[in-house]
């Protein structure tokens, strides 16, 4: 089944503002993307999401790891 416009950042958003100011390594990210969404999902869909976004949606805190920013 595709996925809807905006599911994957949707799902990336809830995942994030639970973690707080810790933020969360991509796998952590993808892996919640796909409950949340209850399918798979490519990680490159949301490693691209969260390179595109960042720094205006998202901080990088380390390799492969982000968290919201002003969280």
């Amino acid at each position: 089944m595709a996925l809807q416009p905006g599911s994957v950042r949707d799902g990336i958003l809830v995942y994030l503002r639970a973690q707080g100011v810790d933020g969360a390594k991509v796998p952590e990210i993808h892996a919640a993307v796909e409950k949340h969404l209850g399918q798979g999902v490519p990680q490159s869909s949301v490693r691209s999401y969260l390179n595109i976004n960042t720094p205006a949606k998202f901080e990088r805190l380390g390799h492969g790891i982000y968290r919201l920013r002003n969280a």
